[in-house]
């Protein structure tokens, strides 16, 4: 039975969980973050799980790599400093080919920054902040309900995949306080059997397989190899995005998360003028939707890219289009007002129709 209910977009994330299946939550407190982990203290245990406040984000990420050891999905949530805090456990986790679930309130930086929201994490998200070649599925939900809706899939990439999953969503977003429809609540990490690779090691149970990111010259190029096809497949095979006017637009709009939530808005307004408005919202950020911008309509002159950060999509939209389109950025990030408005949208949209 569905239900609907009014939450901050960082409780819906935490409620997604719980209905889908996810029984342990290790957190430890950090803003924008902080109120998933006060949501599944509250209310993990009623289905049976429970969430583990750690004394860092350190051991928050290597509680994750051990829980998914033994073939269990775990997920945490943190922001900024706490992210960069986990980079380590993420690589390592990325070589053992150990799925969880985390989520990113992104915020400002650089350095410890500032609890304002941003985007400016997104190539630490896309890129890896690890040493060594791997890459993280990456999901930018831009609101409650695509945060739910989004769960049940990202669980099934996590163990599919056998890799670990992130959401990314700006600490603005996290902050909204909007409604959100949940699908009955369903196990969906049961729907997924780990016994071919998790480590129990109990009387009962010998250990199979020792899990693990270090390894010999020859296990290592193994293992790249290995990884390298996955990702190769994932690429192919879990491209998302929305796009809506693209096939006459004169200038496409390409954000996402809120910004991405406000294009829908922003193209119908120019549509209304008569003025040639699409867009594109990418969904997964990696593997980034390079098939959205693979057959252009002839009719697109511009490209506006538009961030909370410098410019860090950008280049992801540039190696899309190959130099085929003129590709222009709009972006701001810090400080009181740290998104770009519907106005500032407009403005810019308006000067590449008029071939500003």
């Amino acid at each position: 039975m569905k239900e609907t209910l009014f939450l901050k977009n960082t409780e819906a994330f935490a409620e997604s969980m719980v209905r889908c299946g996810i029984r342990c939550h290790f957190a430890y407190p950090i803003t924008p973050a902080t109120d998933v982990m006060k949501y599944t203290a509250a209310h993990m245990a009623d289905a049976g799980g429970r969430m583990v406040q750690m004394e860092s984000e350190l051991a928050v990420s290597n509680a994750l790599a051990g829980y998914a050891c033994a073939g269990k999905l775990g997920a945490t949530s943190t922001a900024g400093p706490g992210m960069t805090l986990m980079q380590e456990a993420i690589g390592f986790m990325a070589a053992g080919e150990l799925p969880c679930i985390m989520l990113d309130a992104m915020r400002v930086g650089p350095g410890d920054g500032d609890i304002v929201g941003a985007q400016s994490t997104y190539f630490q998200a896309t890129r890896g902040g690890a040493h060594g070649d791997y890459r993280v599925i990456v999901l930018a939900p831009s609101c409650g309900q695509e945060i739910a809706d989004l769960m049940p899939l990202g669980i099934k990439l996590a163990f599919t995949y056998r890799n670990p999953v992130l959401f990314v969503v700006d600490g603005v977003t996290c902050q909204m306080t909007e409604t959100t429809t949940f699908d009955e609540a369903h196990d969906y990490t049961a729907d997924f059997d780990t016994s071919g690779w998790a480590y129990t090691g109990t009387g009962d149970h010998p250990k199979r397989f020792l899990l693990t990111g270090s390894y010999t010259h020859e296990q290592g190029y193994e293992m790249n190899e290995r990884l390298r096809a996955k990702y190769a497949k994932i690429k192919e095979n879990e491209q998302r995005w929305e796009q809506s006017q693209v096939e006459d637009a004169e200038v496409l709009v390409v954000a996402f998360g809120i910004h991405g939530r406000m294009c829908k808005e922003l193209a119908e307004n120019f549509r209304a003028e008569g003025k040639r408005v699409g867009y594109i919202r990418p969904i997964s950020l990696w593997p980034y939707p390079d098939k959205a911008f693979e057959n252009l309509p002839a009719s697109v002159k511009s490209i506006l890219v538009v961030e909370m950060n410098h410019g860090q999509m950008l280049d992801d939209v540039r190696l899309a289009v190959s130099g085929k389109v003129p590709v222009h950025f709009l972006g701001k990030t810090g400080g009181d007002i740290p998104m770009c408005t519907l106005a500032d949208m407009t403005r810019e949209v308006s000067k590449l129709l008029e071939g500003e």
